[in-house]
C-alpha cells in the first residue's frame, strides 16, 4: 500500500495579495482552494497556514495605536513579523513531523534559513514563487521549484 505524501501549504498572503494586484487579478474573486489544490495535486494535504501581518488599532490601547501608525505609510501598510511566523511554523511543522514536504508560496529570501532548518530534519520544500518576482536565494534552497505569472494566476480567479 503506497503511502500519500503529507503536504502543508504556507502561503505568505502579503505577497500572493501584491502578486494578484500586479497581475489584475481580484483577490476578492480568487479561488484559493482551486490555487492549493493545483499544487498539493494528488497528495495529501494536512493543513494550510495564510499568513497576514496588519495591526488594528484598538480604542484607548496607546500601543495599537502607535504600531498601527508605524505600519501605516501613508495609504500603504507595511508588515511586521509576517516573515517570522511563517519561519517558526515551518520549522515547528518540521520537527513536530506534520508534513514530509512544506509548499512555500512567497518570494521574500529572508525564509531561507527557514527552509535549511527544515531540510535538516529531512523534510522537503517546494517553493512558489512569481515570475516577475522571485527569490533567487529562495530557489537555491528549495527542493522544488515553480516560478507562476499573470497567466497562471488568471486560471484561478472566479468568472462573475
Amino acid at each position: 500500500m503506497d503511502k500519500k505524501e503529507r503536504v502543508y501549504v504556507y502561503i505568505d498572503g502579503s505577497n500572493l495579495y501584491h502578486n494578484l494586484r500586479r497581475s489584475n487579478c481580484g483577490h476578492i474573486n480568487f479561488n484559493f482552494k482551486k490555487f492549493v489544490n493545483y499544487f498539493v495535486k494528488d497528495r495529501k494535504l494536512e493543513g494550510v497556514g495564510y499568513y497576514i501581518g496588519q495591526i488594528r488599532p484598538i480604542d484607548n490601547n496607546k500601543k495599537s495605536q502607535r504600531l498601527h501608525r508605524f505600519q501605516q505609510i501613508g495609504n500603504i501598510f507595511t508588515e511586521k513579523g509576517v516573515d517570522v511566523r511563517i519561519a517558526i511554523d515551518l520549522v515547528e511543522g518540521a520537527y513536530e513531523n506534520r508534513y514530509d514536504k512544506a509548499i512555500l508560496i512567497s518570494s521574500d529570501g529572508d525564509l531561507a534559513p527557514a527552509i535549511e532548518m527544515v531540510k535538516r530534519k529531512n523534510k522537503a520544500v517546494e517553493i512558489v514563487s512569481f515570475k516577475d518576482n522571485p527569490s533567487y536565494l529562495l530557489m537555491q534552497k528549495a527542493n522544488y521549484k515553480h516560478f507562476i505569472d499573470k497567466v497562471d494566476l488568471q486560471r484561478f480567479v472566479i468568472k462573475l
